[in-house]
């Protein structure tokens, strides 16, 4: 269980925060332990012994969130909630920070830090963290079974013979941009329901990658290792995506 704190001067995004946390599946195992909109009452009544993860306002009165992740989260997971970019460079390597989430809060953001920078580190792995044989039934009398750690990414953009993607088709690529199934009858929006708690994000309308095998970002231009296929995460997508690239790329 990954027992979380909230401490913002705002309560209308103390609310918001917690709402959205407590809609996610159980699986996350998240306990909400108490909120503090002053960051001076969190530091006086917040027992250390009684949480694991802070999740903080960067900007508050008294104490910014990096001073007060100082006071009362030394050994802690933290999350910095932060209404600019300019407090980047401040935080990544302050402390053990976990991330930082730009406001609104982005809760498939937050999703993807506890999975990947949380879980694991306070508690033991998770199953739907681990490589798993997906099935999907494409149609009335075809099934199709992979492993997610095969697929390197999901696109409806033309194969190597210049096949197009008939309408709610993709094409699942390997290694190598080998295809692995072409024209399966599936969105990519519902592929990336199943496929997102097994480190797949979606960068564009049209296409899914396996963040297990990014290899480098160049502004928004995105490479995946043993693929010679690269990739442009659209603007739409930019703000919740930067930092899990980033996040991964800066990982020891």
């Amino acid at each position: 269980m990954i027992r979380y704190i909230l401490v913002d001067d705002n309560p209308s995004v103390l609310h918001s925060v917690k709402t959205k946390i407590e809609a996610l599946p159980k699986d996350y195992d998240l306990q909400h332990i108490k909120s503090y909109d002053s960051s001076k009452k969190a530091f006086e009544e917040v027992n250390e012994s009684n949480y694991d993860l802070l999740i903080v306002d960067y900007e508050m009165p008294v104490y910014n969130g990096l001073e007060l992740a100082r006071k009362i989260g030394k050994n802690k997971k933290i999350i910095f909630l932060t209404s600019t970019t300019d407090n980047e460079k401040k935080v990544i390597n302050t402390l053990d920070i976990s991330g930082y989430l730009s406001k609104p809060f982005d809760i498939e953001e937050f999703k993807y830090i506890i999975k990947h920078k949380i879980i694991g580190k306070i508690n033991s792995s998770k199953a739907y963290l681990k490589p798993h044989t997906i099935t999907l039934n494409i149609g009335a009398n075809k099934d199709v079974r992979f492993l997610t750690n095969q697929v390197y990414y999901i696109s409806k953009s033309l194969t190597d013979n210049g096949e197009q993607p008939i309408k709610n088709h993709v094409h699942l690529y390997g290694k190598n941009d080998v295809v692995l199934y072409a024209n399966l009858r599936i969105t990519i929006k519902d592929l990336y329901e199943k496929l997102a708690d097994y480190n797949f994000e979606k960068i564009d309308q049209s296409n899914i990658i396996n963040m297990d095998y990014l290899k480098e970002r160049d502004n928004m231009h995105i490479r995946l290792q043993d693929c010679r296929e690269s990739f442009v995460v659209t603007s739409k997508h930019k703000p919740g995506i930067v930092a899990k690239l980033r996040a991964i790329l800066t990982q020891n």
